[in-house]
């Protein structure tokens, strides 16, 4: 397809908002983690230091992609692919090589650790939005059109649920599914794939206790209050101390080593004790305003691999919030997925900033809406 990429400004609101998002992150980061590296390290402020570094280190990976045209990224789409497919290999063998660790999630780098799932989650958005667009004529044939991408998809997900980690895997399963019903894909060809992976998920589940008690403790959460059900129901108990106003930052009790992984997959519940219902809105609001953003900017992109890059990336960032306020809630079982840009850690927080840096790109190349090739035209 020939279009004019013609550099413009950056979306000044979508980067105004994003960086009230991580000024937020790092108060919370502080407030929630404060008492529980005292207690560890004797120092209060040693988790926030180490998230504030990885920002500083995500801010130069989403300044690389901001300044670097995306269509690069179409290009090499196929091999960053492969990358991310040999990288989830690659995690597996070293544990099997190395047994003693209970999940094979992680991959020593020097002396830091890389979690393939988040790179391989990139490569996917990245690789899914080139096919559509290079194949856009086949998306009705379900050899050519549906079997490649959904090959490429099946085999991260498999190897994702082997280390184990559903949930990361049901995850890539739904943005992968939505990405490619998104771009033209027929919606019968999804129903074989679907049925798949629900028989796939109750095996999976059947024939592992651990997630079979997830299950069950969100079934059934005040069963086993000082066993399994004990952490949602210390995040049930620092929601509600919150009220509508909360207790002011810095008062929430349940962050004083109560409430389990309130740092990382549990930090929404210290901000709604913290802000209350209110801050809890304000700060999904917040989110909502960025997802939306992200989905304008892809819609004024010049080619349709723009479009379904910045739609991916954008629903997958909000998927995990969806997903991580919805387990802190109660909603949802338990996942350890982490809430964007907020929770402590490494490779998610990075992976995240080089997809915002990719969405800053695509918005430095938009078009006016009638001049653009958009998905509604696409699907007509």
């Amino acid at each position: 397809m020939n279009v004019a990429f013609r550099k413009g400004k950056i979306d000044q609101k979508f980067l105004i908002a994003f960086f009230i998002l991580i000024g937020m992150g790092i108060v919370l980061q502080y407030s929630a983690s404060s008492s529980l590296g005292q207690a560890r390290f004797d120092d209060s402020a040693f988790y926030v230091r180490g998230q504030i570094i990885r920002i500083g280190l995500g801010l130069l990976i989403g300044l690389i992609f901001t300044f670097t045209n995306y269509q690069i990224l179409k290009k090499t789409a196929f091999w960053i692919a492969l990358i991310g497919i040999f990288a989830l290999i690659a995690t597996l063998v070293y544990h099997k090589l190395h047994p003693g660790q209970a999940t094979a999630r992680w991959f020593p780098i020097g002396g830091f650790t890389f979690q393939p799932s988040e790179f391989a989650k990139l490569a996917l958005i990245i690789y899914l939005s080139s096919f559509i667009e290079r194949h856009e004529s086949h998306l009705s044939d379900f050899k050519r059109g549906f079997m490649p991408p959904v090959a490429i998809m099946g085999t991260m997900v498999v190897l994702i649920i082997i280390e184990p980690n559903y949930s990361t895997g049901a995850v890539f399963t739904l943005f992968g599914l939505l990405v490619l019903f998104i771009g033209g894909t027929k919606l019968l060809y999804f129903t074989p794939l679907i049925a798949g992976f629900v028989i796939i998920s109750v095996a999976t589940i059947l024939h592992s206790p651990y997630k079979l008690r997830r299950i069950l403790t969100f079934l059934e959460p005040q069963k086993d209050l000082r066993g399994a059900g004990y952490q949602i129901h210390q995040s049930m108990i620092s929601l509600g101390n919150g009220g509508f106003f909360g207790r002011g930052l810095g008062g929430s009790v349940e962050k004083n080593l109560f409430l389990p992984d309130m740092h990382t997959d549990f930090i929404f519940s210290v901000f709604g004790e913290e802000f209350g219902f209110l801050g809890a809105v304000l700060l999904l609001v917040l989110y909502f305003y960025i997802f939306i953003r992200g989905i304008k900017i892809a819609l004024k992109a010049p080619d349709i691999f723009g479009n379904l890059l910045g739609v991916g990336l954008s629903t997958c960032l909000f998927i995990y919030v969806i997903v991580n306020v919805g387990v802190t809630c109660g909603i949802l079982p338990v996942t350890g997925l982490p809430l964007p840009f907020i929770s402590y850690g490494g490779s998610s927080m990075l992976f995240n900033f080089a997809g915002i840096g990719i969405i800053l790109n695509i918005s430095r190349y938009a078009v006016p809406q009638e001049k653009t090739k958009s998905l509604v035209n696409f699907h007509d």
